[in-house]
């Protein structure tokens, strides 16, 4: 069996609420640099590369929740080739990484070179190699050390006012119906890794 849209779709959606103008997401700020918002967790300028110009602001609240569906299933979960990776634990954290940050397959791929000692290259493009040194760990360990590299790196940021739900969000994905891993140890992380958030701060 091998993961599935259907699958991850619905936890993704209980996270990308509906239209939102927040100033300091940069995710709502057109290529002009005009803040016009975010729908269904569709940024505007995700959304400028769909409709081919700069969104203004009656774009993105006209966004439906079916456009942006099939958004996040051609552009996220089909472009990354999702549907190859057998875990359905490990592509839900990897595309919902992808989706938040841009970085979810380089982040993969930089885990199964450092953590899985696989010779792999870090360019963040899906292909064989990529796909096959996914499906070549275990799953559960992999979960546990991707989630510890979404941290680290939501940490690097240094961004006060979005930090807490970052990390809440990493929680979502670690375990979420799977039985793969306890969530203990992303606890316990999520916990340090706020300490060493403070001191930097």
């Amino acid at each position: 069996m091998s993961a599935t849209f259907q699958s991850f779709y619905p936890l993704l959606s209980e996270l990308e609420g509906g239209f939102q103008k927040i100033a300091s997401d940069p995710g709502n700020y057109n290529s002009l640099g005009e803040l016009v918002g975010t729908n269904y967790g569709i940024s505007a300028r995700l959304y400028e590369t769909v409709i081919g110009y700069p969104p203004k602001e009656h774009d993105i609240r006209s966004i439906t929740k079916d456009e942006a569906r099939d958004i996040y299933k051609q552009l996220f979960w089909n472009d990354n080739q999702a549907s190859r990776i057998e875990s359905q634990a490990v592509a839900n954290t990897v595309i919902d990484m992808q989706v938040n940050s841009g970085r979810g397959i380089k982040i993969a791929q930089e885990v199964l070179r450092d953590e899985f000692n696989l010779d792999i290259s870090v360019d963040g493009v899906v292909g064989d190699q990529t796909i096959g040194a996914i499906n070549s760990v275990d799953p559960a360990a992999f979960v546990n050390e991707y989630n510890h590299a979404r941290i680290k790196y939501y940490l690097s940021i240094g961004n006060s006012e979005w930090i807490d739900i970052w990390l809440k969000r990493v929680k979502k994905f670690s375990v979420r119906n799977s039985g793969l891993i306890s969530i203990t140890g992303i606890l316990l992380l999520t916990l340090i890794g706020f300490s060493i958030y403070k001191e930097l701060i």
